[in-house]
């Protein structure tokens, strides 16, 4: 919660990288708020966080506030199918993501299937994991 706090006050922030750090639900949900705030994020590491199908919703809202993102990792979240969901729509408006890391997250065939129509829309995307 500290973070997203220093987050607001240093808006021109643009590589984060919170990986490993046990943030949980919570956390992802702080986060996302103040980087709703006119953040200018490019590089957003949330990998390892557990921050599960609610901390998934609240990024996939934040996303559609961060335009400038182009790295996305929230790989090891157990984010689940519901969250892929979310998550995927959310891609759909981005136009510059070019990598992104969603590996054991438990997304099923219908996790996978929102994916995959998402991944129509990136021909920029280099690299998915």
């Amino acid at each position: 919660i500290a973070v997203s706090e220093a987050l607001t006050k240093c808006p021109e922030i643009q590589f984060l990288d919170l990986s490993v750090n046990n943030i949980g639900i919570e956390g992802a949900i702080a986060v996302s708020e103040a980087l709703k705030q006119g953040s200018k994020v490019q590089h957003l590491d949330l990998n390892h966080n557990n921050i599960g199908i609610e901390g998934a919703i609240a990024v996939s809202e934040a996303l559609t506030k961060c335009p400038e993102i182009h790295y996305l990792d929230l790989g090891l979240n157990n984010i689940g199918v519901e969250g892929t969901i979310a998550v995927s729509e959310a891609l759909k408006e981005s136009t510059k993501l070019q990598h992104l890391n969603i590996a054991w997250n438990h997304i099923g065939v219908k996790g996978a299937t929102a994916l995959s129509e998402a991944l129509l829309h990136f021909k920029q995307l280099k690299e998915l994991d």
